[in-house]
């Protein structure tokens, strides 16, 4: 029942705010199970996520000359990270994603607070897709680096979703195929299925409630929970 409580709500803030599901995902999930199981797995389902996404951001536009640059540059990523995982154990990956969180949090607070401002030229979006590629292929988790590139060069919300989420389904099936590869892990269907049926329920409910949600009191609350919640992950890693 945890898959689907902790996805259904992943997914809900998701489809209101284009971000945010894998982090929580793969953090709370990394606590209760395998976490090389989870960051395999939760490709699955969330590939249908990504999909249903599309489809809600059908209205915006694609911009080819920064779509291509994420999507190609994000290929060696992928195939470095998924390496790299195939080589951690348990505890190793687990410290790493409580890590990555925790710098994500803090990176997010102070760009948030105005304390760092970063500046990306349209150059930038090879290394914003390897980077996304290599954290999506090691911790499942790649969405950061596209999304600041992408929120900075197109003003467009629809457009920035809809372009974000072809550069994730090319993501999953590629890490999906190079997971598959190196044997990484096996399955976890009965984890899958909870979790198909979590997004289902938060997408369906985010598409119909996205105009009553405050997404912005969801933004400016959403360092501080990434920052607990890679702590927590920190001290489970631990044990």
């Amino acid at each position: 029942m945890i898959p689907f409580v902790v996805v259904s709500l992943a997914w809900f803030f998701q489809s209101v705010t284009g971000f945010g599901a894998g982090i929580f995902i793969i953090g709370v999930l990394s606590i209760f199970y395998d976490p090389k199981m989870v960051v395999v797995s939760s490709a699955i389902f969330n590939l249908f996520g990504t999909l249903l996404i599309l489809y809600q951001n059908r209205k915006g536009k694609i911009e080819p000359y920064f779509l291509l640059s994420l999507i190609l540059s994000s290929a060696p990523g992928i195939i470095l990270g998924a390496y790299l995982l195939n080589r951690v154990d348990q505890k190793e990956l687990r410290l790493t994603i409580g890590c990555f969180i925790v710098l994500l949090g803090l990176y997010d607070l102070a760009v948030s607070k105005g304390w760092l401002k970063v500046k990306l030229s349209k150059k930038m979006g090879l290394i914003a897709g390897f980077l996304g590629g290599f954290f999506a292929g090691l911790v499942g988790m790649g969405g950061p680096p596209p999304l600041v590139f992408l929120s900075q060069q197109i003003k467009d919300p629809y457009s920035v979703r809809l372009m974000l989420n072809v550069y994730f389904t090319f993501n999953i099936i590629l890490r999906l195929l190079f997971y598959q590869s190196f044997d990484v892990v096996g399955l976890d269907w009965n984890y899958i299925a909870l979790g198909l049926v979590g997004l289902l329920t938060g997408v369906s409910l985010g598409g119909l409630l996205f105009r009553k949600v405050d997404a912005e009191l969801y933004r400016r609350s959403v360092p501080y929970a990434v920052i607990a919640l890679g702590c927590l992950l920190l001290i489970a890693s631990e044990r």
